[in-house]
């Protein structure tokens, strides 16, 4: 290969010479589909760190870790304390510290330029993110309840700089993947649901083996770094990929073809374009995940199949009911869905609104199922638990299925100077989706139960 067609990684500080690589260039091929699964591997790095940690919450910091005066016996895993206004508020306190930073970051992610682009900050996201479960895992089999103030806010803190820098990370994991291949945004997807079905079956298996919740934590976490240790090295490897190296030349190309033009409007003009173009697709990505976390899990989890003070009759043994039905379904019929969606993508573009509007009944489906039967005040109207099982499958393999679809067509759909900045709007949107899906649980509950 000649110098006039060196190839280099995606935005990597670099001068675009006035030689460019020919544009009937071969395109590369991925050989062994190398840089897919590298890619989807991202996918499921993106994730680890923060399912583990919302897993093992409850029984870990809930349950022990924010309780005064906490022991535990290390052979039965039997805890004993007395509840604190930090074991009884820890979900709260730990949904506000993680999603907000991360909205926020993924926003500030779109818009400030870093020197080294993208390479740079997915390193040092990666970086940041393995700290802070090293500092997690550091504590498990420390005392801890003798400084439980000081604990609580070492905990939020870790938890705050690991999704502040985990959306940083996701966000320009989906940028990236944005400027390669149609399938390759979809295996960033593949990948977040392949993790959650990992994690749940490793929830399941923990739990058959130990009743140690500190050995369970620190399997969890230890899993969670092996992980983010292959990402790292995986994501060097990626940069020197023929295949990669031609794809993120030819968009960092495209991209200086239009920036004097956009320096001449102001780069916001550009931004502002750029949401433009994609606006329907980011409305639809939005829409996929607020109703998705809308109910799973925060309201799933909770429909029972006893009715109030009924008694259990479903063949399933009751403390694998919320694990099968609610966690393990989800996330392998969301996979199933995400790997359609690579191989069949309909409908097209400007037709993905209807299906995506359409999923908005699910949310009054699920509200009048057998939701919270002990507290709630409205009526019951599906007390089948089957029926629940079936619509909630259809509604994972809903959410994988056009969760892929709708980030495939957003960077898909715009010019292709454009495909990475519109790529990292999706990123935002899908994280907006999540936050206020989860918001929107809170209304939920506070209406079934008024």
């Amino acid at each position: 290969m000649s110098a006039a067609v060196e190839l280099q990684p995606l935005n990597e500080a670099k001068k675009v010479e006035d030689a460019e690589v020919e544009e009937e260039t071969p395109e590369p091929e991925d050989k062994g589909n190398l840089v897919f699964y590298i890619i989807l591997l991202h996918g499921i790095g993106t994730l680890m760190p923060w399912n583990m940690l919302i897993t093992i919450s409850y029984d870990y910091f809930e349950s022990y870790k924010m309780l005064a005066n906490s022991t535990i016996d290390m052979d039965t895993g039997k805890v004993t304390g007395d509840p604190t206004v930090y074991s009884s508020n820890f979900q709260s306190f730990q949904t506000i510290a993680s999603q907000v930073p991360n909205l926020l970051l993924n926003l500030l992610n779109i818009f400030i330029v870093v020197k080294g682009g993208l390479a740079g900050r997915i390193t040092v996201g990666l970086s940041i993110v393995a700290v802070c479960v090293i500092t997690t895992m550091i504590f498990i089999y420390v005392e801890t309840s003798t400084w439980l103030t000081g604990f609580f806010t070492l905990t939020i803190i870790t938890i705050i700089v690991l999704n502040g820098a985990n959306g940083v990370y996701q966000n320009s994991i989906f940028g990236l993947a944005s400027e390669l291949p149609f399938k390759y945004t979809n295996a960033v997807i593949i990948g977040n649901n392949l993790c959650g079905t990992f994690v749940t079956l490793l929830s399941m298996s923990t739990k058959a083996v130990t009743r140690n919740i500190l050995d369970r934590s620190f399997a969890y976490f230890s899993i969670a770094l092996i992980t983010l240790v292959f990402c790292f090295i995986s994501f060097h490897i990626l940069k020197k990929q023929r295949f990669y190296q031609f794809y993120s030349t030819r968009a960092e190309r495209q991209r200086a073809k239009n920036e004097e033009a956009a320096d001449n409007e102001g780069k916001m003009a550009n931004y502002i374009a750029t949401f433009k173009e994609a606006f329907p697709q980011l409305i639809n990505v939005f829409l996929v995940f607020f109703v998705t976390l809308s109910i799973f899990p925060g309201v799933m989890m909770y429909v029972k199949d006893e009715k109030k003070g009924g008694t259990y009759d479903f063949p399933l043994p009751q403390n694998y009911f919320m694990d099968v039905t609610t966690f393990l379904q989800f996330n392998v019929f969301a996979f199933i869905g995400s790997i359609v969606a690579g191989r069949k993508q309909w409908p097209a573009p400007n037709k993905l609104w209807i299906p995506v509007y359409l999923r908005l009944l699910y949310i009054p489906f699920f509200i009048f199922c057998n939701y919270l039967p002990e507290t709630r005040t409205l009526p019951v109207f599906f007390e089948s638990t089957w029926l629940f099982i079936i619509v909630a499958a259809s509604m994972s393999f809903g959410s994988g299925y056009f969760s892929g679809l709708s980030m495939m067509y957003t960077s898909k759909t715009v010019d292709p100077s454009k495909a990475q900045v519109a790529g990292m709007m999706a990123g935002f949107f899908l994280i907006s989706g999540i936050v206020s899906g989860l918001i929107f649980t809170m209304v939920i509950k506070f209406v079934v139960t008024a």
